[in-house]
């Protein structure tokens, strides 16, 4: 499974190695800036799937960087993600006039900003009927939350592509939302087959077991729409 390539632009290198370091734990293949102008440059010669800006960057701030990616061509449909310490009206208008994909404040913990990148991920993926999946391993084998794509979406359960293997009887605990919307599904699930591709990515059958009445008809609804 090829990994999905993030940008990130921050001028606070501390944060840009946290958000780094986390994203790539989370499985996403990760580029950096540090200045408006740098992530431009990066952005038209590396093309990657998800670009996300700090809006308080000196010289060339967040909006003025989007609006510059979105006059390439190559650029012009990558989702960019516009992030600020302050939540304002008047910045959010400033970022969707230059094209950002979706303004939000800043995460104030990692984990959250793996949340959003996984939205808006499965946002621009329904048309593939894959979906941008979050999950760790739960119980005496738990381990760190995993980025891994889901298709074949049921409300039984999914086929879960990952960067390394899952054992088979496994209990997940699995986090995603349907790609268009913005339902988001939290259930459990255990794995009840596990392979490895010709690619070197592995497949796991996930059967949920704990997916509410609510969530399964939000499943149902989209599966048949």
């Amino acid at each position: 499974m090829a990994k999905v390539t993030v940008l990130i632009a921050d001028d606070l290198k501390f944060f840009l190695e946290v958000e780094k370091s986390y994203l790539q734990r989370g499985g996403f293949a990760v580029l950096t800036a540090t200045t408006g102008e740098e992530a431009v440059e990066v952005a038209q010669k590396r093309q990657p799937n998800l670009v996300l800006l700090d809006l308080e960057m000196p010289k060339m701030d967040g909006v003025a960087a989007c609006a510059a990616m979105r006059k390439i061509p190559a650029l012009a449909a990558t989702p960019i993600i516009i992030m600020s310490a302050t939540g304002s009206q008047e910045n959010r208008d400033r970022c969707l006039k230059a094209g950002c994909t979706e303004f939000v404040a800043k995460p104030q913990k990692p984990d959250e900003l793996l949340g959003i990148v996984a939205r808006i991920l499965s946002v621009r993926q329904r048309e593939a009927k894959r979906i941008t999946v979050v999950f760790n391993v739960t119980g005496k084998d738990a381990s760190r939350q995993v980025v891994g794509q889901g298709r074949d979406l049921s409300e039984k359960g999914l086929l879960l592509v990952a960067p390394s293997p899952i054992t088979v009887g496994a209990v997940l605990q699995i986090e995603f939302f349907l790609p268009g919307t913005r339902s988001q599904i939290k259930v459990q699930g255990k794995v009840v087959r596990s392979v490895k591709d010709a690619d070197g990515s592995h497949e796991a059958g996930v059967q949920f077991t704990d997916l509410s009445q609510d969530d399964r008809a939000l499943i149902l609804d989209y599966v048949t729409s």
